[in-house]
């Protein structure tokens, strides 16, 4: 007993810290449950087999094989050695991903496969959302939200107005830069990011407002911590939960953000409930904090939560405008590296549909069908969103003989269906013509494998706001200015991260 007590003083001294010695012993413990548990996860039943994938080691998987285990040039490697469905062992999670459209389109649509992971940052803090909710509250959510945004004007005039009103500022905003090079990207937050204020909490912000310039701020920073890439991919959820509540491991995940934002997103919160008008909605918080008054029932639970209330405000912010920029970027880039391939001929079709007096509306995309494929084409050449974004199995389930066991998160890799020749000719080069008829005057049916939003019952529900928003500031801007490269030219090339990033640079925008 003497030893034993000498021991532990002894790594007591060395770690300095009574502390350091419990959590490395209980760190201990979980590694050693956590290993028998891995070695057990991986037995199929009888008549089916895991997916093949790399051998991975015990407690870190595959993770020794490269520090960005998702890069494309992985996936491509490990597709073509084990097939379009393989398998990895990331710490302690099982990942089956799908790289090919028929198994993409069949998995995603499967019972099994409706649920969302919930490793995302906000939901370690208590607050689900549209992009994490499953089961009756997923459904339940998403019914509500979808019939809100309708009342609020989503997918009517009244919602392209705002939209038009907003893409028409952001032009005064570049007007004042005369031509000097600029860094689009910074007008393209606030820009998108109002759009999606508007929806929310019912107003815009001007540029310089310090709300705006604090909340994009803020969501740009947490969007580091969102998405396939995460660390916290690598350990059990649970431990993601006791890690967001222990303050000197917070500070090193999202906490300090999160922390920020919950209390901005609180106080909208509190201002609505305070000037709540009972006979009219003026915006999403309203219809929905009167949602959770009248699901208020003794020991019933309900799908309308203040918690729901405040992740579907995350979940409008991160799909609804860090996306929407992107693309956005990779437009105009597009346009400044290709000045007579896409953009004369984009704004050929303006002159001919549009003029230069009215301003652009969705009612004009039937007549420009150029410009249609050129936004299709960008969707597919610089998909935002590669991998989509996480999906688990709720139960086990059997695809093609395949056994993916329950808890195995799932991740559609969207770029490989988009560079695949198996479905497009020189997929690598970027040509909207591919969905033209031969003489350019009619566009094709939308092929069934572009699926930048995803596919299946949890798709983006947001497509087609995204794709008006998109066309209507594309050609607001085109309408008005030459998009020209500064005088090193154009960077096409995309960071490998969550999202397809591109890289920053400046572009010149002339009036015309």
């Amino acid at each position: 007993m003497d030893s034993l007590c000498e021991i532990i003083s002894n790594v007591q001294e060395a770690s300095g810290d009574t502390t350091t010695l419990i959590l490395a012993i209980s760190v201990s413990f979980i590694l050693l449950i956590s290993s028998a548990l891995w070695l057990r996860s991986d037995r199929a039943p009888r008549g089916t087999k895991l997916p093949p994938g790399p051998l991975g080691l015990p407690l870190i998987g595959n993770i020794r094989l490269s520090t960005n285990i998702f890069s494309p040039n992985n996936l491509k490697k490990w597709t073509e050695t084990y097939g379009p469905v393989f398998r990895l062992k990331i710490g302690f999670s099982n990942v089956v991903v799908l790289n090919d459209f028929e198994s993409i389109s069949e998995v995603l649509s499967m019972k099994e496969l409706l649920y969302r992971t919930g490793n995302l940052t906000v939901d370690e803090a208590g607050f689900r959302g549209l992009l994490s909710l499953n089961g009756q509250a997923w459904i339940d959510n998403r019914r509500f939200c979808l019939h809100v945004l309708r009342d609020l004007g989503f997918g009517r005039s009244s919602m392209e107005e705002k939209l038009k009103e907003e893409a028409q500022y952001l032009t005064e905003k570049i007007a004042e830069h005369i031509g000097a090079p600029l860094a689009i990207q910074d007008l393209l937050v606030p820009s998108t990011s109002n759009n999606v204020t508007a929806l929310v909490f019912g107003t815009r912000y001007a540029f310089e407002d310090a709300r705006r310039q604090f909340l994009d701020d803020r969501l740009k920073k947490l969007s580091r911590f969102i998405g396939a890439r995460r660390l916290s991919l690598l350990l059990p959820r649970w431990i993601n939960q006791l890690a967001a509540k222990i303050p000197v491991l917070k500070n090193n995940l999202a906490g300090p953000i999160l922390d920020e934002l919950l209390a901005f997103f609180r106080s909208e919160i509190r201002e609505h409930e305070a000037t709540l008008d009972e006979h009219s909605d003026r915006d999403f918080i309203d219809a929905y904090i009167k949602k959770i008054r009248e699901n208020v029932r003794p020991n019933e639970s309900s799908s309308f939560q203040m918690n729901s209330l405040i992740g579907n405000i995350f979940s409008f912010f991160i799909a609804g405008s860090s996306t929407v920029k992107e693309t956005l970027q990779w437009h105009l880039l597009v346009c400044a590296d290709k000045p007579d391939f896409v953009q004369r001929r984009i704004q050929e079709e303006i002159d001919k549909v549009i003029g230069l007096e009215r301003a652009p509306s969705w009612a004009d995309h039937k007549a420009m069908p150029f410009t249609v494929a050129v936004l299709w084409e960008v969707y597919r050449w610089r998909t935002v969103t590669p991998l989509g974004i996480p999906r688990i199995a709720g139960e086990n389930a059997v695809f093609k003989n395949h056994f993916i066991p329950k808890g195995t998160t799932v991740i559609a890799n969207l770029r490989a269906v988009h560079m695949s020749p198996d479905y497009w000719k020189n997929p690598e080069e970027f040509n909207p013509q591919r969905f033209l008829k031969e003489d350019g005057s009619e566009l094709l049916p939308k092929p069934d494998q572009l699926i930048p939003f995803s596919t299946g019952k949890r798709m983006c529900p947001g497509e087609t706001m995204a794709t008006v928003e998109i066309f209507l500031y594309l050609t607001t801007i085109l309408q008005k200015f030459k998009v020209l490269p500064e005088a090193h030219g154009v960077n096409l090339s995309a960071g490998v991260s969550t999202l397809s990033q591109a890289q920053k640079q400046k572009l010149r925008f002339v009036p015309r």
